[in-house]
């Protein structure tokens, strides 16, 4: 949606997602999902500053942290600044930003980030031929529990009672623009329990 994503530093590492023990030690679990975007309206109904507000904070607005797309931001969108402003916000701007939100629910008590993320974008619609703006969204976890977490969060249903100008899908972040197709929750095992033919280049 015109900025830079994955950050390394709001990104869990691979060490974090994995099953620690159990009878699923060593695997992690999955959710993938199929977003459907509204870009046109994004770009459209937005002014840039406004979806600087959007899909990071307020507080990244003003004070011109971003620059173009995000690139000067490096590995860092420097978001769990405005975690705690959030609340604030809502009532002196009368909307909320997307990583600002789902930040308040992906970090554990040491703050470490809980989700390890991935995506791409692309102009499939499942089940027809039309050409659609959509995304597709891996995020892996140690439990679905976490991602469910992260995602109640994102929704922002709490902050729709802080102020009358933010509702479910109105200044909420990028709810307005962003739909949820289909989403598969997956386990995981470890690489060694899987599947996977060895190569045969003599063959």
């Amino acid at each position: 949606m015109g900025f830079e994503a994955g950050f390394r530093g709001n990104q869990a590492t691979e060490d974090y997602v994995t099953i620690q023990d159990g009878p699923f030690a060593g695997a992690t679990t999955k959710v993938i999902a199929n977003l459907r975007q509204r870009l046109a309206d994004w770009y459209d109904e937005q002014s840039s500053e406004d979806r600087v507000m959007e899909m990071f904070s307020p507080g990244h607005t003003e004070n011109d942290l971003v620059e173009g797309v995000g690139s000067n931001l490096g590995s860092n969108s420097g978001i769990d600044q405005f975690v705690d402003d959030i609340e604030a916000d809502a009532r002196d701007h009368g909307r909320v930003g997307h990583a600002q939100k789902a930040a308040r629910a992906n970090r554990d008590a040491d703050g470490n980030v809980k989700l390890l993320r991935r995506h791409f974008e692309s102009t499939d619609d499942i089940g027809s031929d039309q050409k659609v703006a959509s995304l597709h969204f891996p995020s892996m976890q140690r439990r679905i529990a976490d991602f469910e977490d992260v995602r109640r969060a994102m929704n922002g249903t709490d902050l729709t009672e802080v102020t009358p100008a933010i509702r479910q899908r109105v200044n909420n972040g990028i709810l307005e623009y962003i739909f949820v197709r289909r989403r598969g929750n997956f386990l995981v095992p470890p690489r060694r329990y899987r599947a996977v033919p060895k190569p045969r280049p003599e063959s």
